[in-house]
């Protein structure tokens, strides 16, 4: 063997091993300065951390008790609101009742009333009753899936669902008994999804007034229907459909009349 292999085979197979080896054998002596200066480098390692640790532990509480405060303002909120909701559904029945006795005295008033009717049931500011479909979707809850996955009902599909309804000829449509109107919305927040700003859970239940056959025939060939069909197969989704001999859809929010004209009738008053 040639002296080049040799120190070929050497380098490849003893590396620097040995002189490691020796480096380590022979030690470091230790001094008493190094001892010292190991023990103030625990030391102040040992009061880092153990301040950290202090802090983080008095901040628990009052991070529970923050969590606590937000908890019970959302739940007042929410009860102050369903609270005026009645409140302002009582007052509404009044003026109806009031109206009723104003106008449903000749054939003027009642062509009024009955064109208010319509429009308020366009507006959604009536309760309503009539037969229709009622549609139930539901993620599966694959936890495989991230939830921003397609297995997920967003706000998104809800929406696709809503239009596809009303292109169908829906006359009302209601999301978890919550009347939709003309300027309603259905938003993502989190994981949470808010109709008109209030949230709404699992499962979703659409229920939508008119014609129950015709309307259910026509809602087969909406891209809702496929969606909602490809979400079921692949995934799992939760999507029926039944038809309903009768529902009843509660009002909406009246808001606030923009634009407001006195009637004048026929009987002087």
């Amino acid at each position: 063997m040639d002296p080049a292999e040799k120190l070929a085979r050497r380098l490849l197979g003893d590396h620097l091993d040995p002189g490691y080896a020796q480096r380590a054998a022979q030690g470091r002596p230790s001094t008493r300065l190094d001892r010292v200066w190991m023990i103030a480098v625990l030391l102040v390692i040992g009061l880092i951390l153990g301040a950290a640790a202090a802090d983080a532990g008095s901040r628990a509480p009052a991070t529970e008790q923050t969590r606590r405060g937000l908890v019970g303002s959302v739940r007042g909120a929410q009860q102050d609101t369903d609270r005026l909701g009645h409140r302002a559904q009582e007052l509404g029945q009044a003026v109806e009742a009031a109206r009723r006795a104003a106008l449903d005295g000749d054939q003027t008033g009642a062509n009024a009333l009955a064109e208010l009717r319509r429009l308020q049931i366009d507006a959604g500011t009536i309760e309503v009753t009539g037969p229709g479909m009622r549609i139930t979707v539901d993620d599966k809850g694959d936890s495989r899936r991230p939830a921003t996955s397609t297995s997920t009902v967003l706000d998104g599909d809800l929406q696709v669902l809503v239009n596809s309804l009303w292109s169908a000829g829906a006359e009302a449509i209601s999301v978890n008994g919550i009347r939709l109107q003309p300027k309603s919305t259905i938003r993502q927040a989190g994981g949470a999804i808010l109709i008109d700003n209030r949230p709404v859970g699992r499962p979703y239940v659409v229920e939508a007034i008119g014609a129950a056959a015709e309307l259910h025939r026509r809602f087969l060939s909406t891209d809702a229907y496929g969606r909602f069909t490809a979400f079921s197969q692949l995934y799992g989704t939760v999507f029926t459909i039944a038809q309903a001999d009768e529902l009843r859809l509660p009002a909406g929010d009246p808001g606030r009349p923009r634009v407001a004209t006195p009637m004048t009738s026929t009987s002087g008053r």
